[in-house]
């Protein structure tokens, strides 16, 4: 019983103390600890000058990212950035997490301490805007503005080889993508698919950063923007219109009105292309979209996640025909439906 008693304090601590590891990381992404050993090991008392560290504990920090798989220790003892660190946490690297994570910190990791207040009122915690209009806030501010695409961009990057792979794309010529931001998922669709007539469908406050986005891939004259509101209005129409990661910023009646306007955009025999962290029971992503789903919750003002049968059941109550999925990866659902 003793043991039993021992067992199950070990698994209720290592729970309710996950925050400690998970802040080891985020602490190192803010201080900036894995961009400094990107251009090669440094001893410890060259990494407290460089980044301004106190001697007291900042050897066990280092240590104790290294039990975690986030360093390592060089022959003579430096330290130096692991496989995972070098490719993930570095800023500038194309497949870097770092913006995500530096704004996980600032803004959702505050908010997280207040998960017990949201779930009394159901209202979101983020400390990053206020009211309804949470887009329109975040875009006015150039700073929220590019931590809120970093973010995004982050997120769906790792997404574009598979959603270039899982979609005959070959049998249809144009696509739109609603809340395309900047554009990234849609100039890795059309490298891939040249053929496609591409279009972001987003607010015009992004027009600018779109533009100056397409110059730096190359990609200028290849993609097109259109500035707008998706629920007001009729869309433009397309033979493919997809939304990633965004269905689950809103409530239930403003998703299935979404998913009538892009109903009403759609082509005869095209199709409406949704992905997100979808609510999969059973499936292995299962607990950890639960979690995004709450995140959502205290971050935005409507947003929670959904359920693979509710998605279907937005779609075909908009007249789609058929629906059917597969998985992304990287706990992500495609969800097609066909018009």
């Amino acid at each position: 019983m003793a043991d039993d008693v021992t067992a199950r304090a070990g698994q209720v601590l290592g729970q309710a103390m996950a925050f400690q590891p998970a802040k080891l990381v985020l602490a190192g992404v803010r201080l900036g600890l894995f961009s400094a050993l990107a251009e090669g090991p440094l001893p410890e008392d060259r990494l407290r000058e460089r980044l301004g560290l106190h001697p007291r504990g900042c050897d066990h920090f280092l240590a104790a990212l290294d039990e975690l798989g986030f360093l390592e220790r060089t022959a003579d003892g430096a330290w130096a950035n692991s496989p995972v660190s070098a490719q993930l946490l570095v800023p500038g690297d194309p497949a870097s997490l770092s913006g995500f994570l530096q704004l996980a910190d600032r803004v959702m990791y505050p908010a997280w301490e207040r998960l017990a207040e949201g779930l009394r009122t159901g209202e979101p915690q983020a400390a990053t805007y206020s009211g309804e209009d949470m887009f329109d806030q975040l875009y006015d501010s150039e700073e929220k503005k590019d931590g809120l695409v970093g973010m995004a961009e982050d997120a769906s990057r790792p997404l574009i080889p598979a959603l270039t792979e899982v979609f005959d794309w070959a049998s249809y010529g144009s696509v739109l993508e609603l809340g395309g931001c900047r554009g990234n998922v849609l100039a890795g669709l059309v490298a891939a698919h040249p053929h496609l007539d591409a279009r972001v469908f987003d607010l015009p406050q992004l027009e600018g950063d779109f533009d100056a986005h397409m110059a730096t891939l190359g990609m200028t004259g290849k993609l097109g923007f259109h500035g707008g509101d998706f629920f007001a209005g009729p869309l433009p129409e397309a033979d493919v219109l997809m939304l990633g990661h965004a269905l689950v910023d809103w409530n239930d009646d403003q998703r299935a009105q979404l998913v009538k306007n892009a109903f009403a955009g759609v082509r005869p025999g095209g199709a409406f292309l949704v992905w997100d962290p979808v609510i999969v029971p059973d499936e292995e992503s299962y607990l950890r979209n639960l979690l995004r789903s709450l995140n959502l919750q205290l971050m935005t003002p409507h947003g929670k996640g959904y359920t693979l049968a509710q998605c279907e059941g937005w779609m075909r109550d908009a007249g789609f025909d058929s629906v059917e999925h597969r998985s992304l990866g990287h706990d992500v659902t495609l969800v097609i439906a066909h018009k």
